[in-house]
């Protein structure tokens, strides 16, 4: 890092449609910054020729375009290679918007190359929605879903299950099928003394259950239309939710009919507000690439060998050819297919912006008078300022179908849990976990505070609080700093390499690029790409974005209850991305 950079960065350090009001905070609101150690063994960087050359002109700027990536050409040489291809990527996709992507403002995520994704709609199809000027409604996330498409939770002992919904009667209550078999209206929920609920009907009383108590399937399809087996159910770790009404907590129910005590997953539509009351907003994107990829490529039901993303030029070449016949030029195809999440909030008051990727946004204005439930006022909305605060980069590339997961944070979002890394010397350094500052997610640095509560959930169209908590903000902490477990044999490698990497990228941009305010946590992929499943992921394999699957890292830096990207997103087919299948092709 050069002297100059290294004095600016020193401290320097994943679905429904809802929208807040603002409020302000002390300005002592994320006034911390995660700090990068400056003594780390460089065991991953990137040259100053290869980093000049990643620009367009061939020389570094100040937030100058950076060229995608090539991921035709990808080289698996170890860990670094993955690393370099996500800091790459990252600084293309957050590079200011060429003509080649419509010019402006704007950025090359941002740009009418891209492709907003939908939120299902009432068939459970997404659509895209090209990038045009002007503002565009921004999504609230709900809980990380699983790989069936189904919202996840987990016990006390880090088990997790996928949760199909009860039906639900129009009052809001959950409704159960008793011994008869039929739909039945819970009015009341008791806990007997076998930890197993008692249920009760608007009558007050008892509902009578089947002796073996059974996860109502009929929902299946409904909520996951690509789990057409219902057989393989019988095999899945699932659950089932009830309330007693549209405000109740949610009661977890698993396979044999006993209360699953969740851990921080208190609801299945989660929602997140940072320290000054905003909400986190989220949005979807993909590619030129993958849209025409996806609407050329239709998927039966059930294919007997389902498609792969594109990774070799042979694979490329129709999709391009394809798109021509829409009257499309892809400006960098070689960039292959790719999807793009980012977290956005309000800004603080105070807060230098300059130091954030910004965008406008047209949210609907809620009523908050109500620590409990807020509720949106009718056809009242406003066009509000945001900053972002977290990105997923995933993308296929050259022997990987299944993509390469990596993700992004601001310097000021969260704390760290405690981690190691190798300094210069070869000796092994242990951080203690982030003691000073206040963060956007969090205000506090007690190492025995109680990190990542999950305090309401959205019921359409309101969010309410998950009893016994109210509405309001958590302390969110990033308990596995670097992407890795610390009880994971190679967590001091791993981390020694991720934090090199920052501080090589960081301190080669120019000082004030906006783009070296982020920091990667970690990237993951599968051995040759292989299919993913929940335990074949390497690289930083327990990364999570503290803004996007907050309530999914477990309760310490270990690898116990915790999730992974590969928990989610298995299989190395198009399959690996949820939302491909649900699309509508392009026109």
């Amino acid at each position: 890092m050069n002297k100059s950079a290294f004095k600016i960065w020193k401290c320097r350090y994943s679905t429904q449609v809802i929208g807040t009001l603002f409020f302000t905070f002390a300005a002592s609101v994320a006034s911390a910054q995660t700090v990068i150690p400056s003594d780390v063994k460089p065991t991953c960087t990137v040259s100053a020729s290869d980093f000049k050359s990643w620009f367009k002109t061939g020389s570094v700027s100040l937030n100058g375009e950076v060229k995608p990536a090539n991921s035709l050409t990808f080289n698996a040489a170890g860990n670094c290679s993955f690393f370099q291809w996500s800091e790459q990527m990252y600084l293309w996709l957050t590079s200011p918007t060429p003509a080649t992507y419509g010019g402006g403002n704007s950025r090359i995520f941002d740009s009418p190359v891209f492709f907003d994704v939908t939120a299902p709609d009432k068939n459970n199809k997404r659509h895209y929605v090209p990038h045009t000027a002007g503002p565009k409604l921004i999504n609230v996330r709900s809980s990380q879903v699983g790989a069936n498409g189904l919202q996840l939770i987990f016990d006390n002992k880090g088990t997790m299950f996928e949760v199909v919904p009860a039906p639900i009667a129009k009052n809001g209550k959950s409704m159960i099928l008793d011994s008869a078999n039929k739909l039945v209206e819970i009015h009341r929920i008791e806990v007997g003394k076998d930890q197993k609920p008692i249920f009760f009907d608007e009558n007050a009383k008892k509902i009578a259950m089947p002796e073996r108590f059974k996860i109502n399937t009929t929902m299946v399809e409904r909520v996951a239309p690509n789990l057409k087996n219902l057989k393989a159910v019988a095999t899945m770790n699932l659950a089932q939710g009830f309330r007693t009404g549209p405000n109740a907590p949610v009661v977890f129910v698993n396979s044999k009919g006993q209360i699953i005590p969740t851990q921080g997953q208190a609801g299945d539509n989660g929602v997140l507000l940072a320290q000054n009351n905003s909400l986190v907003y989220y949005a979807t994107i993909v590619n030129d690439v993958f849209a025409y990829f996806q609407s050329s490529t239709p998927v039966p039901p059930a294919p007997a060998t389902p498609p792969q993303f594109p990774t070799t030029q042979a694979d490329l070449e129709p999709v391009i050819a394809y798109a021509q016949t829409k009257g499309v030029t892809f400006p960098d195809p070689e960039a292959l297919a790719i999807e793009v999440k980012t977290a956005w909030i309000e800004p603080i008051a105070g807060i230098d912006t300059s130091k954030y990727i910004t965008a406008i946004a047209t949210v609907p204005v809620y009523d908050t008078s109500s620590n409990q439930m807020w509720v949106p006022i009718p056809n009242k909305t406003k066009k509000i300022p945001l900053i972002m605060v977290g990105m997923h980069v995933v993308g296929s590339a050259a022997g990987h179908p299944e993509m390469i997961w990596a993700t992004f944070e601001n310097l000021n979002n969260a704390p760290n849990a405690g981690y190691t890394y190798t300094n210069t010397t070869g000796q092994s350094v242990n951080v203690p976990q982030s003691s000073t500052g206040s963060w956007l997610f969090s205000s506090t640095n007690n190492p025995t505070a109680t990190y990542n509560t999950e305090r309401m959930s959205f019921q359409n169209p309101n969010i309410v609080a998950n009893s016994p908590n109210t509405i309001g903000a958590s302390d969110i902490i990033r308990w596995k700093a670097w992407g890795s477990a610390s009880n994971a044999g190679s967590a001091t490698s791993l981390n020694t390499e991720v934090i090199s990497i920052n501080n090589s990228v960081i301190g080669q941009l120019v000082a004030g690029d906006v783009r070296g305010n982020y920091i990667m946590t970690g990237a993951t992929w599968t051995p040759g790409g292989i299919p993913a499943n929940n335990s074949n992921g390497v690289g930083t394999s327990r990364l999570a974005n503290t803004t996007m699957e907050t309530f999914q890292q477990g309760t310490s830096s270990q690898a116990v209850g915790d999730s992974n990207c590969f928990t989610c997103h298995q299989n190395n087919t198009v399959a690996v991305s949820h939302i491909f299948s649900s699309l509508q092709p392009l026109p």
